[in-house]
């Protein structure tokens, strides 16, 4: 034995230029496709954990839409230029609630049987914060349908009916129930701003504690506004 090492390739100058690429192409191929899963999993993983829907600080998307109870039956009008000026009895216009803070809870009639609990806890809790408005989105539900549930369930808050989903796609609605805290407008004749929304069930003391948050931050902005 000559002590050579297999590795180095036959004798008399190392292995052939054609003999590494012939060995060297399978890791490389194996090194391209790895790269290619790698990208394709950020990728997904970066439009999965893109935000949905409003974000805190953004002013809420103004909307006048059809009161679940009333007897108008049409889609919401969602245009930025003309919602705020569209009244009625059968209207839930959701500017005229911007002067105050604001809950507003977004759900569908089959949501996991989550929804409907939520909004009977808002029913209990709206009396213990009278300066807030708690509205309630009923998304995609036919009129009738709409105000057999709120009778039956006894909601006495505004009720807006989106029938063709249009104000939950504004708000980014996907799933239900979710919540939205809205700090009163700061600049007159403008929407309310998003403190936070909570795509998920509250309880009542998750609840009453989201509200609260909201309520002491909306005494905290004015004081900031009042003093410069």
């Amino acid at each position: 034995m000559n002590g050579k090492d297999p590795l180095d390739g036959p004798e008399g100058g190392g292995a052939r230029p054609e003999d590494v690429r012939r060995a060297v192409r399978p890791y490389a191929v194996a090194i391209g496709v790895l790269f290619l899963i790698v990208i394709v999993f950020v990728s997904v993983n970066t439009i999965n954990n893109r935000p949905i829907g409003l974000q805190a600080g953004d002013r809420a998307p103004r909307f006048a839409a059809p009161s679940a109870t009333g007897t108008t039956d049409r889609d919401a009008n969602v245009n930025p230029k003309q919602a705020c000026g569209v009244h009625g009895k059968d209207v839930v216009n959701i500017c005229d609630y911007f002067d105050r803070p604001l809950v507003l809870t977004a759900w569908f009639s089959k949501c996991g049987g989550h929804c409907v609990p939520q909004l009977d806890r808002v029913e209990r809790l709206r009396r213990q914060f009278p300066g807030v408005a708690f509205v309630g989105l009923d998304v995609r539900d036919s009129l009738d349908k709409a105000r057999r549930t709120v009778l039956e369930h006894g909601w006495s808050f505004p009720m807006a009916l989106d029938r063709d989903g249009a104000v939950s796609a504004l708000y980014g609605v996907v799933v239900g129930p979710t919540t939205y805290f809205i700090y009163p407008r700061d600049v007159p004749g403008r929407a309310g701003v998003l403190r936070e929304a909570v795509r998920a069930e509250l309880d009542e003391a998750s609840l009453r504690r989201h509200v609260d948050a909201l309520v002491r931050g909306s005494r905290a902005r004015e004081r900031a506004i009042q003093h410069g």
